[in-house]
């Protein structure tokens, strides 16, 4: 895929219930209110004989002097369901409108975009790229830059040279690395990984993401060699494409297909719902073709996005998010999240009837935590999210 140049709330039923569970040496509850939003609630208490009581709220003190990590579940939650997008943004930042459609995608849905200068990072610092990216991690989503490798033939000092300028010229999440091998050769195994060390030495948290375009041997993920794969793009057989077995026991998020030259919007729903129906986190449809089908954004980007924040709610709906709390040395609590991927809504209240917005987060993966330092100022503190 090398190419000079030229990534809420949902609607449900409607319950209206408390339920109280002993956990961990510590009570919770969760209710569904009678809204048009199901709230996924956590309180804190102490432990407590009876299996099940009536709700009451717990005094500071006591609420401050549990050790243990209360954890409310709602139910199971699979890493699957979600999606994100991937975009191969090559085209410039001053080129229409492209990089102020994915900053304005960022804020509803995960998404990636691939920046690629010049079949890699150029040789100098462009403002116009920086400026990009920049807007774009700031609207909640994550840039990660090109790099090929010519299927383990190009030197690798070339490629460690090009992550280099990248890492150096602009503030970004990780690397595309593309032309990657999919056999099971040992030197070519060898070569991804000294590259995938290479990025990690310079960032642990640096995403990187591998291209071979089709299937692939396990041994490229779980070496590992890469943290996710792009194990299909092409212009056609998406409807007939069978991924390896291997895969649907791996994080969705290490999955990743493009499929380009897709005309009908029809045709681009339905190729969503196959990743999701894939354990694929991430797809990325186009009607963009020729030399360089990532030129330029599809004409239904505005549909593709809502239909992926749509895909997204829906599977929330199925997979309400888990509430854990902890008090931290500092008497703060320590709210973590953990659902489907998308965007968060975090709330606090002091008497069930009044909340307060804490956080907004848009996670990739589906978790995120967060410390309500204003904690200690309350009597009483409950907890709810919703996607």
């Amino acid at each position: 895929m090398r190419h000079s140049l030229r990534p809420t709330f949902f609607q449900g039923a409607l319950v209206s219930a408390f339920t109280l569970f002993n956990l961990a040496g510590g009570s919770g509850f969760a209710q569904t209110p009678a809204t048009n939003r199901p709230w996924s609630y956590l309180q804190a208490s102490p432990p407590d004989a009876a299996s099940r009581v009536p709700p009451r709220w717990p005094g500071w003190t006591e609420l401050s002097r549990l050790a243990c990590i209360v954890v409310l579940i709602l139910s199971a939650v699979p890493d699957l369901g979600a999606l994100g997008v991937l975009v191969p943004a090559y085209f410039y930042p001053t080129s229409g409108d492209y990089w102020s459609a994915l900053n304005q995608a960022a804020v509803r849905v995960p998404l990636i975009a691939i920046m690629n200068p010049n079949n890699g990072p150029s040789t100098m610092v462009n403002p116009d790229y920086t400026s990009a990216v920049n807007a774009l991690r700031n609207a909640g989503g994550r840039v990660i830059g090109y790099v090929y490798s010519s299927y383990a033939a190009r030197p690798l000092s070339e490629v460690k040279a090009d992550i280099d300028r990248y890492h150096a010229f602009y503030t970004i999440d990780g690397f595309f690395i593309d032309e990657m091998t999919n056999d099971a050769d040992a030197a070519h195994l060898a070569y991804y990984e000294a590259l995938y060390q290479d990025i990690k030495a310079k960032q642990a948290s640096y995403l990187v993401v591998g291209n071979p375009g089709i299937n692939t041997p396990a041994s490229y993920l779980l070496r590992p060699t890469v943290d996710g794969l792009v194990t299909f793009e092409n212009n056609t057989g998406y409807p007939d494409y069978a991924p390896d077995p291997w895969t649907q026991t791996q994080s969705a998020t290490a999955f990743s297909h493009l499929c380009y030259a897709v005309l009908a919007p029809d045709t681009m729903t339905n190729y969503a719902r196959l990743a999701v129906a894939r354990n694929a986190g991430y797809i990325y449809v186009t009607d963009d073709q020729g030399a360089n089908p990532w030129d330029t954004l599809p004409s239904y980007w505005s549909a593709e996005v809502g239909f992926v924040e749509t895909l997204n709610r829906e599977a929330a709906r199925t997979q309400p998010p888990v509430l854990k709390i902890s008090i931290e040395t500092n008497n703060t609590v320590k709210v973590a999240v953990q659902g489907t991927p998308g965007k968060y809504v975090l709330q606090a209240s002091s008497n069930l009837a009044g909340w307060e917005p804490l956080a907004t987060n848009l996670s990739p993966g589906g978790t995120f935590s967060f410390s309500d330092l204003r904690a200690t100022n309350y009597p009483r503190r409950a907890y709810r999210t919703a996607q």
